[in-house]
């Protein structure tokens, strides 16, 4: 690359070209049109005298003219992120402004959603935004400013940047309609594993809960796959098969019964996650603490 005066307005584009592998998947993440992708792309290209892409059918690979960019792009993009986040953590003390926070959708529903009106009275400037996704925030690029997770961060994933306290525990067991197994043979594997079962889509095969309903049910297809516990619950409910469910949900529904034994075939911890910047900012705070109230009464 012969020049290095280019447009950060350019740089943008780029980033969601490379991290999203094509213009398509790009003008989505920024909300824009193809074409306007691919019109900054060929801008800075032109004003670094190189190609940063291979156009593929496929897709669009980095060159290693385009590595490197992104390497330097991505450093520069940090700095600025964590000079963010320490103006957000230091100057602003009072509960007021936006605060995110990610996690799944049935932590959102049965417990998170519930309590934010009490949340809300307790901090009435504080705008709340929950983000439900099955996949990970970014929280180095402020997709949100806390998430809930099963998997405590690691050294990989940066742990050192990041603050990760155990919330809760997580426990599922398979459950059904209560009119299709006898209650005396709910222990036994025998008399539910004639029946059909819900799972996850080939996308999540390898969650805990997937794997254990494909050795419960060897050989056995999955009537219902889907992304959605949601959805896995109420087809659960309407006496499709047999599907796994936290026992917060599993447990409080009289349409259900629990199957096998009492003691839940998986235990996961919950952490609550975010970023070592913001733990002096009262927005992370006042979320924290909530969760955290939310975590003690119910798990």
């Amino acid at each position: 690359m012969k020049n290095m005066d280019f447009d950060w307005n350019d740089l943008k584009f780029f980033l969601a070209a490379a991290r999203q592998g094509g213009l398509t998947g790009a003008a989505k993440a920024l909300r824009t049109s193809a074409s306007t992708v691919s019109r900054h792309i060929t801008t800075l290209e032109q004003r670094l005298q190189a190609t940063l892409f291979l156009r593929q059918q496929t897709g669009y690979l980095l060159t290693d003219d385009g590595s490197a960019l992104l390497k330097h792009v991505e450093n520069v993009e940090q700095a600025m992120m964590a000079a963010e986040r320490n103006a957000l953590g230091s100057i602003q003390q009072e509960v007021t402004g936006k605060v995110r926070l990610a996690t799944t959708e049935m932590l959102a529903v049965h417990l998170i959603a519930p309590h934010l009106h009490a949340l809300q009275q307790r901090h009435p400037r504080l705008q709340l935004e929950i983000g439900i996704s099955l996949s990970r925030a970014n929280l180095s690029r402020r997709e949100a400013d806390l998430a809930l997770r099963m998997v405590e961060p690691s050294r990989d994933d940066g742990a050192g940047d990041y603050i990760a306290q155990q919330v809760g525990k997580l426990d599922c067991a398979p459950y059904c309609l209560s009119n299709l197994v006898s209650p005396k043979k709910s222990n036994n594997p025998e008399a539910w594993q004639k029946l059909d079962y819900i799972s996850w889509d080939e996308s999540w095969a390898d969650l805990p809960m997937a794997k254990w309903l494909r050795a419960a049910f060897p050989g056995k297809a999955p009537v219902l796959s889907c992304n959605s516990m949601q959805v896995q619950h109420a087809a659960i409910r309407s006496g499709m098969g047999v599907g796994m469910l936290p026992c917060f949900v599993g447990d409080q529904d009289t349409a259900l019964q629990r199957l096998g034994s009492r003691e839940p075939p998986l235990s996961r911890a919950i952490w609550l996650v975010y970023h070592r910047d913001l733990k002096a900012s009262q927005r992370v705070i006042a979320m924290r603490e909530f969760i955290q109230e939310i975590f003690h009464s119910y798990l």
